[in-house]
This record gives C-alpha cells, structure tokens and sequence, in this order.
C-alpha cells in the first residue's frame, strides 16, 4: 500500500512511536502491559469493544479526510500549487486528519474504554494494541497511517498512575 498522506517511511516510524509510546511513562506509575493477545484470542468483551471503535473510528475518519480534503484544495487554490497546499495544510495540522478533534474524542474513548474493561476481564489488552495494532493486523494500511501521525496518544495519567 502507499501511502496517502505521508512517506512509507514516515509511517512505519509513526506505527512504532506509537505502540511503543506508553512505555515512556511507565517510570511514572503508568500500567504498561507488555503484551497483548491477537483480536482473535482477546475477550469477547474486548472484541465487542474493538468493532465499536471501529465503527465509531470509521465515521469519524471518513468526515476527518473530508475536511482534510477540503482545507488541501482551498489551500490550493490560494497558493496554486498541490505541494505547497499539503504542506500548509500539515503545517498547520501536523496531525493531519487526525487532528479533527472529533477523531482525537473517539481514540482518547476508546482508550480509556479499553483500560477499564481490563480491570474486569483478562486478558488484558494494551490500549495502544487494541488502537493500532489490531487495525494493522486486520490489514486495513489507510487507517493504520492516519493514526501514526498523532504526535502521542491523547491520553495523560494521573497522581495515581490512572490513565485519564
């Protein structure tokens, strides 16, 4: 697959900062879990939870490259140049599409979604797996690259080590 909004190489490098991106706070009292089961071998409570997300992630997404869209062409015709128009556009949003806040509610959910049914079922799933990786293991590239370019997860921890 090549990708659409960045290099091959840029997303492979956003893919990996972005599982590995919670281990930096673990040192923090962040509960890290080392290792997650596939989708296939993960809770039927975790798998519900999964086709949620992406059914909530697909909606918000489809909207997200639309407006991304939109904002490219309108800064094309103000500066008349596709180049220069993307890179406007990533100026101003180095997310890219997923700077949509919209998209930012529906990961930062899921995330928080994720953690909590740890608590009650095993076994647990890291939340970056069940956000990413398990969308990598399904195949689905187009996805897989708009979440590698969130510069972190939208997420924070609080006195206790709790993700918030």
């Amino acid at each position: 697959m090549k990708p659409k909004y960045m290099t091959e190489e840029g997303m492979n490098e956003g893919i990996a900062r972005m599982l590995t991106a919670p281990r930096d706070l673990a040192l923090a009292g962040a509960a890290v879990i080392e290792s997650s089961p596939p989708l296939k071998q993960a809770s039927d409570a975790h798998r519900k939870l999964f086709a949620k997300y992406r059914k909530d992630l697909k909606r918000v997404l489809d909207d997200a490259v639309q407006w991304w869209d939109h904002r490219t062409e309108a800064f094309k015709e103000e500066l008349g140049n596709a180049k220069q128009a993307r890179m406007a556009n990533w100026r101003e949003f180095p997310a890219g599409p997923v700077s949509d806040p919209y998209c930012v509610a529906v990961i930062r959910k899921y995330w928080l979604a994720c953690d909590a049914l740890n608590a009650q079922v095993s076994p647990a799933v890291a939340p970056e797996s069940f956000l990413l990786q398990w969308v990598l293991d399904e195949g689905d590239m187009a996805t897989a690259e708009l979440l590698s370019a969130m510069p972190y997860w939208p997420v924070g921890l609080d006195a206790d080590g709790a993700w918030t």
